[in-house]
């Protein structure tokens, strides 16, 4: 018969054992709770990051979006393995590259904006505003293709140059920085990070459009250069890469 001395040490010896053989678990639970919450800290930052820089590449307005969520694609215009802006798309129709590269920014568009629908070319730098999201500042616009935005027809000398600052084909490849006329501007816009790709925010743009309309007529400077027209008619404008 045990005694009460035995029962006490087999006692001791039972909780002995049973703490050894639970302590890898929790040594076990704790390495894996600090690895789920390494993970969720560098998925949270790669996050952010991707919310506040566009990585490098060629974007494409691929699709046009109205108010009922009906929806119009778009494809690139492609000449041996290079974009370009074409001259020759469907009338009324605007396109817009985005060009990003070595953290500098460009959109290249191509328009319908005068009375005979003729259309109008050109590539902008845009300069980021705002470290915490994608906004960017555009001062001026580089017009290559069409007739002078600002109705400059008396000056036969730009007329010239914008007929022939692109190349007989009417393209326009994107990542040339050919010069054309200047157009001097003040251009807010912000792009929202999307499921495929980035989308232009078009409340911010109305907004900031609405605080320098005035002030840049009266300087006879282009405003609403880019996406006033889409953003007005409650458009969406979406951009994805393919480049």
């Amino acid at each position: 018969m045990f005694n009460s001395h035995s029962y006490i040490v087999i006692v001791l010896l039972a909780i002995i054992a049973s703490i050894s053989a639970c302590s890898p678990n929790n040594t076990s639970n704790s390495n894996n709770l600090e690895s789920k919450l390494d993970i969720n800290t560098f998925q949270s930052s790669v996050k952010e990051d991707v919310n506040v820089s566009i990585p490098d590449g060629i974007y494409f307005s691929y699709k046009r979006c109205d108010l009922e969520e009906n929806c119009k694609g778009f494809k690139p215009e492609k000449v041996d393995g290079m974009y370009y802006l074409s001259s020759n798309q469907d009338s009324n129709e605007s396109i817009y590259y985005l060009l990003v590269k070595n953290n500098k920014y460009y959109i290249y568009s191509l328009q319908f904006l005068d009375e005979d629908l003729r259309a109008v070319g050109s590539w902008s730098q845009m300069h980021k505003i705002d470290s915490t999201d994608l906004s960017f500042k555009i001062k001026s616009i580089e017009q290559v293709i069409g007739s002078d935005y600002l109705a400059r027809y008396d000056d036969s000398n730009l007329n010239n140059k914008l007929d022939t600052s692109s190349n007989e084909s009417g393209l326009l490849k994107i990542g040339s920085l050919v010069e054309g006329s200047e157009l001097p501007t003040n251009e807010t816009i912000r792009f929202i990070r999307t499921n495929d790709g980035y989308q232009v925010d078009c409340n911010n743009y109305i907004d900031e459009y609405e605080k320098v309309v005035d002030q840049l007529v009266k300087q006879n400077r282009a405003v609403g250069y880019h996406f006033y027209y889409e953003c007005a008619n409650r458009n969406s404008i979406f951009f994805r890469i393919v480049s």
